[in-house]
């Protein structure tokens, strides 16, 4: 099968479904503990107005708004208005009337008044500029305030124990499928340098995965779901076919797998850095 590649950055690649919008709040329970260490790391306290860029189902503007409590402000964007209806709703059942959510891209977000922080998770490594994106997203943040971003290190392989040759097998599909599709596989590592040359003062930043100690638990069932919406790119890629991944059966494979050697597994490793826009606060 002939091998089709791309220059061209990606979009999100994944859709908009509901079983995508499932494994994204999947997804998001698992970096949860994560995320929430680096917006405490990278100082969010009650009272300050957050963006949330690309906020998706929203899972992030919900940790965001815990931190700033009722005095402070949530404003959440994103493209898909698909995405946005759930994360309202998951809103107006949790009571939290400081969080609002704006279908917009960042680049037609008008410029009002500054925040004292802006986020994102999982959105740079989508970007055709993370530079350019990112100066973007400094045009909404005052002297002085915060910038947070958390990326996945796609390219250093999850770690295991013993080694899992079908975790193996797993990541040398994910892998060259997310590289040929555009998504940047080096994003999590490039976060310092990519914020330095958007003018940004880095001031920390973490590295850390969730440990998946069943073979049921959260993660492994997130990489199984992740395989599955990565499936048709795979295809038509020439990575793997769909009788070699045989998606159906892939997560009890790899739950024997675990079992059966007694395994550990961490799926993936996430960096946040935080930064902070110079000037006079």
């Amino acid at each position: 099968m002939r091998v089709e590649e791309t220059s061209a950055a990606a979009e999100y690649v994944q859709g908009n479904e509901d079983r995508e919008l499932r494994r994204l709040m999947l997804q998001a329970q698992v970096y949860a503990p994560l995320t929430e260490g680096v917006l405490r790391g990278a100082g969010l306290k009650p009272g300050m107005r957050v963006l949330d860029v690309g906020c998706g189902v929203g899972d992030v503007s919900f940790l965001a708004s815990e931190l700033v409590g009722p005095t402070g402000e949530v404003v959440g964007v994103d493209r898909e208005e698909r995405v946005l209806a759930c994360a309202r709703r998951r809103a107006g059942a949790q009571k939290l009337s400081h969080v609002r959510f704006q279908q917009c891209s960042l680049e037609a977000l008008p410029v009002g008044a500054p925040y004292d922080a802006v986020i994102c998770r999982l959105v740079l490594m989508f970007q055709p500029d993370p530079v350019s994106f990112v100066r973007r997203m400094m045009e909404h943040l005052r002297p002085g305030g915060v910038l947070a971003v958390h990326e996945l290190e796609l390219a250093a392989m999850g770690l295991t124990h013993p080694r899992l040759p079908l975790f193996n097998r797993i990541w040398n599909w994910m892998l060259p499928t997310c590289e040929r599709l555009g998504i940047k596989v080096h994003m999590g590592l490039e976060l310092v340098s990519t914020l330095r040359r958007a003018g940004l003062v880095v001031d920390d930043g973490v590295v850390g995965g969730r440990l998946s100690v069943t073979p049921d638990s959260e993660p492994t069932q997130t990489l199984v779901e992740t395989v599955r919406t990565l499936l048709p790119h795979m295809e038509r890629l020439g990575v793997a076919l769909p009788m070699e991944v045989d998606i159906d059966t892939l997560a009890a494979r790899l739950t024997a797998e675990l079992r059966s050697n007694g395994g550990v597994l961490v799926p993936s490793l996430m960096v946040g850095v935080w930064a902070h826009r110079p000037g006079p606060v």
